[in-house]
């Protein structure tokens, strides 16, 4: 009997002070993040210095808002990634470009749908596709890779 208690007691207990939608405890993913590796004759043009930050710039939909920044993912920098953040994302398709150094326009779609609503993580914009030069991506991790002739 006392065990019965003591069960129906900690049920009640976690019932009341457990809730299942206890969202601090839950880490969501944030607004989709493009990264690109840009490559010429094989090779990175950030690494081999073809192209420098300074000649990228974004024009299109919502382009003054886009965040522009080179990542490196190990510690030898023979990559370098172009990474394009932008934290007002909306649903529907967005058309830009990823113009470098005013001569070469490389032409970006990319679709934004919202996560499932509910739950913690409902409602969060997330790449739903996305076009370069005309191409749909086939991978949806957000490292994608562009080849320049």
């Amino acid at each position: 009997m006392l065990l019965k208690q003591l069960v129906a007691s900690f049920i009640f207990l976690c019932a009341t002070c457990c809730p299942e939608d206890d969202c601090a405890a839950v880490s969501c993913l944030g607004p989709p993040v493009l990264a690109f590796n840009i490559e010429q004759d094989n090779a990175n043009v950030f690494i081999t210095e073809i192209y420098t930050l300074e000649d990228i710039s974004i024009t299109g939909d919502n382009a003054n808002d886009f965040l522009i920044g080179l990542s490196t993912f190990n510690s030898e920098n023979t990559d370098a990634i172009l990474v394009l953040e932008y934290y007002n994302w909306s649903t529907g398709t967005f058309q830009n470009n990823l113009v470098l150094e005013n001569n070469i326009i490389i032409p970006l779609v990319i679709e934004i749908e919202l996560s499932e609503s509910g739950g913690c993580c409902g409602g969060i914009p997330r790449l739903k596709s996305l076009e370069i030069n005309g191409i749909l991506q086939e991978n949806n991790t957000g490292l994608y890779n562009i080849t320049l002739d």
